[in-house]
């Protein structure tokens, strides 16, 4: 059996850094953390929350994406990243039954690789995939794990993971950890939703 990962809200609290970069790039922002992620957990995207929230033109919003995109993967920010919490407890577990892999949308693999070594999680993985936003977390894993079977799961926090896991005709795991609440993930029907990774077990 496999268990595909997501990354971001799924492994790691990437929170931090996605307020603080939102933050960072809209200098009159006082939206605090808790009011932001109450949007995003609603399914509300930056660029509505610049329209609504700030007044922001098109063309303003067109910049804050292009910043975004640059900055997201910085060191800088990238530093505001932490495990979550038991989650190598977790994956220590699930690796004595089942092959683990992390299949994320991230621009770059070596950052993912750092963090991973850096939280000492990466021991516990056959592979790391990286979409590099030139492909689909489906045609990675349909490349590089041609044994996946509908036994496997794939766990995420984003409604796209899950739609990935039934693409692929897998068991599907949503997780409240990371960018949508609870009731915007069940309209996307997954086998389970859970608060955490940690309460995942075969």
């Amino acid at each position: 059996m496999n268990i595909y990962f997501d990354f971001d809200g799924t492994l790691i609290d990437s929170k931090l850094r996605l307020y603080k970069l939102f933050q960072h790039l809209v200098c009159d922002s006082n939206l605090t953390y808790g009011q932001y992620w109450s949007f995003k957990q609603r399914k509300v995207s930056n660029q509505v929350i610049l329209s609504s929230q700030f007044g922001y033109p098109d063309s303003k919003i067109r910049v804050f994406i292009d910043n975004w995109m640059i900055l997201i993967e910085h060191e800088d920010f990238l530093i505001f990243d932490k495990p979550i919490i038991g989650v190598a407890d977790t994956l220590k577990t699930l690796k004595e039954s089942a092959t683990l892999y992390v299949c994320t949308a991230r621009h770059f693999s070596e950052p993912v690789m750092l963090q991973l070594e850096q939280f000492d999680l990466l021991k516990y993985f056959r592979k790391i995939m990286v979409t590099h936003q030139k492909y689909s977390k489906d045609e990675l894993i349909n490349n590089y794990v041609p044994e996946y079977c509908k036994s496997d799961w794939f766990i995420g926090d984003t409604g796209h993971d899950i739609q990935i896991g039934k693409k692929l005709h897998l068991n599907t795991c949503a997780v409240t950890s990371g960018f949508l609440s609870r009731q915007v993930l069940m309209e996307y029907d997954p086998d389970r939703i859970l608060n955490s990774v940690t309460e995942f077990s075969l």
